[in-house]
Formats: structure tokens, C-alpha cells, sequence
């Protein structure tokens, strides 16, 4: 596995297997309870939605600028070993993203996350709302 490159991602550890991004439970990022601390949690999922799309759209690369609008996370349970985010976008947001970009040179997409630990017990689902300039 191989650590992020964003500070943030490389302070807490995120780091990529082959399909996801991965956050193990660490001393370093544990709460008060002995889980993985929420904020650690947002990271890894916002990081796992910003990833996603610049592989889901590996043409626009250095085209476009990526900015986070909105965020919303819920968590379901305590995350008490690694976590893998797991990601996906509606097929109708998709298109109407694509719609949106090539009108406007602009578009907005929403993204979905959920957080597994290793018994697939889903930790978090977080939203990430994005909008992203042609630069």
C-alpha cells in the first residue's frame, strides 16, 4: 500500500490498495474510546471521493480544478480496525454531470462513501458535493 501524497492524508496514513483507500487504526488517530477518531474517518472518505473522481474522469486531469461545495456524514458505528472507503456515484448524476460540464465548462457531482471495517460492518456513509472548474 502506498501512503497519499496530501499532508493531511500522510499525517493520518491514508493509504491506496489496489481498488480502495485504506486507514488503519493507529494510537495516533484514535479517540477517547479507542475507535478511529471521526475527523480521521471524514478525511479518509472525502479523500476516497476526490480520488475517485480523477479516476473516474482521468481526461480532465490537469484541466480542471476539483473544489469541495458540501459534505455530510453519518456515523453508524464505532471503527475500531482498519477502515476501507468505498465509493460510488449514481449513473443519472454521472450523466447529468457530463451534461452540465460540456454546456457550462462547470459541473457539480455528488458522491457517495461508505466507510467498511474488515467484517464489513459500514462505520460512516458520507456525501461529497464537488464542483468542478475548467480552468
Amino acid at each position: 500500500m502506498k501512503i497519499l501524497e496530501l499532508p493531511i492524508n500522510q499525517f493520518i496514513k491514508v493509504a491506496k490498495d489496489d481498488n480502495n483507500l485504506v486507514l488503519k487504526l493507529t494510537q495516533e488517530i484514535q479517540n477517547h474510546v479507542g475507535s478511529i477518531h471521526a475527523g480521521a474517518q471524514f478525511v479518509l472518505a472525502e479523500s476516497a471521493s476526490g480520488v475517485y473522481l480523477s479516476e473516474l474522469f482521468p481526461d480532465l486531469k490537469d484541466r480542471v480544478i476539483p473544489l469541495l461545495r458540501e459534505s455530510n456524514i453519518k456515523y453508524k458505528k464505532p471503527a475500531l480496525d482498519t477502515l476501507r472507503a468505498y465509493v460510488e456515484v449514481e449513473p443519472n448524476e454521472l450523466e447529468r454531470f457530463k451534461e452540465q460540464f460540456l454546456k457550462k465548462s462547470r459541473g457539480t457531482i455528488k458522491v457517495t462513501v461508505k466507510l467498511k471495517d474488515c467484517d464489513a460492518n459500514i462505520t460512516a456513509i458520507a456525501t461529497f458535493s464537488w464542483i468542478i472548474l475548467k480552468i
